[in-house]
């Protein structure tokens, strides 16, 4: 069809021409040129669509004015582009309210409207991260600890173990044979005294958060017999200790190389490898994202997605869901008790990872007419008065993870129904059961003894819920205002200065009031807890990465209520506080630039404090007028809460809308299963500087 006739004015790939969909090439990259949006989502190759119309008929268009777009499916998977945002820039820009359900999507917005704010070939380098051509050759490396390369390994560590027995070079125990077949030290990548001091700096910073690494494994003299019967797993434990260590960068590459035959032997289903310790391996390697450092052909972006896929597929392979089921009674041996522990973390994992990307759950999970307690895992129990009770931990967060899972199998049953329960607004009653369930949670798991930043780890999941359940009402509202707004757009009688308003008559007149400030209060307490309750140095900085995800999922999630204009700008000037003494726990977590929290601290530092391109663009214009602070006492109140910002680097809300916003559409990003995601967040933001 020509542009005269209104029908086709973009062009389309191969894969959404096919399906019939809206095909997005402005969002990411060069404008007009491959790849889409949805194809960069899916992980799939975009090729442009070659046209099976004759002539070339460019001639009769010119001067032509631009008809009105037709109106599109009313579904939530539809872009809301016609809906006009309470913060309208400069005309002929899209208001933009795609979903913001999880860290997934989170992780696109951020990418895409912090990029606007740099030059547009740094936009492009950091959106081509999500493409199938390579990351570069950037390593991703940390240090918790700053060591002198002149350091002997001990040191270089920064852990003693005076209550070990000499493990050194010259001891006989390294001496036998058996351990100098490990290939890592067979081929000299790694001294034995050296693996000894990586195996204490995991047990101290890296166990507390993911306890499924057997004991036996971490001690020092049962090394001969981990390294004949656990390789697997303690390759793993290796890559994970070594990854944050600056001085141990080609060491942590070798250590990586050789995990990389390994899995390639569970790919293969190698007999060898077929074991539980393996299962615990990737659940290691799945839960600290460690993959992408700066190789090409290391698994592409969606690595953590599909080595936590291995390991459920591993998991099923050695009948692991049959320790789900308990038996008649009577004690259970050590073997059963670890294959149980493993499927509780693979059912915790699957869960998390597909919650946080939008997608279906690949295990069952535990029996239904099990409910484990911290009794059934004996192995995890405090055996002296000031050990960690990881045991009630594991209960808590399979209590939680299991609200987590009811709520999305609700929310996210399909696209048709997520739709459905939008315009009716029946999910109130959803909502409501999550907040007592959560409710009811919380004064259960109070008491819990361990130690503070574990009990804040919980309860960043526990406030993450809150924000991830109560935030669909107000997806709902965008997308209700959206539709109402398509249906009447053919009337002539429409009044501008309401219908441009999502929240015409502030939040508190909406239906969903109570659940817009519920989402708003969780993601301010999940950034309140990082900053007030988590040390950046000694725990921040060796979490998980889900924990970093969580933060940017409220980041984005606040960023997009004041835009939308479900927060007064009154409110900017406290949250801008919060956010900025947020970015300087992410800077003090990350020893040096590469590190995935200096990354995003840039990165939310150019979303929340400095202008975008597109308002500085539309201040150019005449007819728009120039943004100012509109709260006479801004300047005050920054000044008396000790900011240092200025004027010009506060990002007001009303000059914003909701462009930024427009990177995936409504919701595909919510129902789509591809094969392979971009959700390894060190590959996908490798070129950011």
């Amino acid at each position: 069809m020509t542009r005269g006739h209104g029908l086709r004015q973009y062009r389309a790939c191969v894969r959404c021409r096919s399906r019939k969909t809206r095909c997005d090439l402005q969002s990411l990259g060069e404008p007009g040129k491959p790849p889409c949006a949805k194809c960069v989502r899916e992980g799939a190759e975009c090729i442009l669509a070659g046209s099976r119309r004759g002539g070339d008929f460019s001639h009769l268009r010119h001067g032509q004015h631009q008809k009105k777009r037709p109106r599109q499916d009313t579904t939530p998977s539809t872009s809301l582009a016609d809906h006009a945002s309470p913060r309208q820039t400069k005309a002929g820009e899209e208001p933009i309210h795609e979903s913001l359900q999880n860290p997934y999507d989170a992780l696109l917005i951020l990418a895409h409207t912090a990029g606007r704010s740099g030059d547009s070939a740094h936009f492009e380098r950091t959106a081509g991260a999500f493409s199938n051509q390579g990351h570069g050759d950037s390593v991703v490396v940390a240090t918790g600890l700053g060591m002198p390369s002149s350091m002997a390994p001990s040191e270089a560590v920064g852990l003693d173990a005076p209550n070990s027995p000499p493990l050194g070079p010259g001891s006989n125990k390294m001496d036998d044979p058996r351990i100098r077949a490990y290939p890592p030290i067979e081929n000299g990548t790694i001294e034995p005294a050296l693996l000894v001091q990586l195996l204490h700096l995991y047990a101290k910073k890296y166990h507390p958060f993911c306890p499924i690494v057997p004991a036996t494994v971490l001690r020092p003299e049962r090394i001969q017999n981990t390294i004949d019967n656990e390789p697997f797993l303690l390759t793993s434990v290796l890559v994970v200790a070594s990854k944050d260590q600056p001085d141990l960068v080609d060491l942590h590459k070798s250590i990586w190389n050789y995990m990389r035959q390994l899995i390639l032997d569970v790919v293969l289903g190698m007999a060898s490898i077929r074991n539980v310790g393996c299962v615990e391996g990737l659940l290691l390697l799945g839960e600290w994202t460690l993959l992408n450092q700066g190789h090409t052909d290391d698994g592409g972006e969606g690595a953590a997605w599909s080595i936590l896929g291995l390991a459920v597929r591993l998991a099923y392979l050695l009948r692991l869901e049959d320790s789900s089921f308990k038996g008649n009674g009577g004690e259970v041996d050590a073997s059963i008790q670890r294959e149980r522990l493993a499927w509780t973390f693979i059912y915790l994992s699957d869960r998390q990872i597909s919650i946080r990307m939008g997608q279906a759950f690949w295990c069952r999970g535990p029996a239904l007419s099990a409910r484990f307690t911290a009794n059934d895992f004996p192995a995890l129990q405090p055996r002296d008065p000031y050990d960690e009770d990881y045991a009630s931990l594991i209960q808590a967060q399979v209590e939680l993870t299991t609200l987590f899972g009811n709520a999305h199998d609700i929310l996210f049953a399909s696209r048709s129904r997520t739709a459905e329960i939008m315009m009716r607004g029946d999910y109130t009653k959803y909502v409501d059961d999550t907040s007592k369930a959560l409710s009811a949670w919380k004064h259960a798991w109070r008491p819990l003894a361990v130690s503070p930043h574990l009990k804040s780890c919980l309860t960043l999941m526990q406030e993450y819920l809150r924000l991830y359940v109560n935030a669909f009402a107000f997806q709902a509202v965008l997308y209700r205002a959206w539709a109402s707004n398509i249906s009447s757009s053919d009337s002539n009688e429409i009044d501008n200065s309401r219908t441009t308003l999502v929240f015409p008559d502030s939040t508190m007149a909406s239906p969903d009031a109570r659940s817009i400030y519920e989402a708003v209060n969780a993601a301010e307490t999940l950034l309140k807890i990082v900053v007030e309750d988590i040390d950046p140095e000694k725990h921040l900085r060796y979490m998980p990465a889900r924990f970093y995800l969580y933060e940017i999922h409220s980041s984005v999630f606040l960023y997009k209520a004041h835009a939308s204009g479900a927060i007064s700008s009154g409110k900017h000037v406290q949250t801008a506080s919060l956010m900025q003494r947020f970015i300087s726990a992410l800077k003090l977590a990350a020893v040096d630039e590469n590190h995935i929290a200096s990354r995003y601290a840039k990165l939310l530092d150019r979303l929340w404090f400095h202008r975008p391109e597109a308002t500085l663009a539309a201040d150019e214009h005449p007819e728009t007028p120039n943004f100012e602070v509109k709260n006479p006492g801004m300047s005050d109140s920054l000044s008396m809460l000790g900011l240092d910002i200025n004027r010009t680097q506060v990002t007001v809300f009303d000059d914003i809308g909701l462009q930024p916003f427009d990177c995936t559409d409504t919701m595909d990003g919510l129902f789509a299963i591809p094969p392979v995601f971009p959700w390894d967040q060190c590959g996908f933001l490798s070129n950011v500087t």
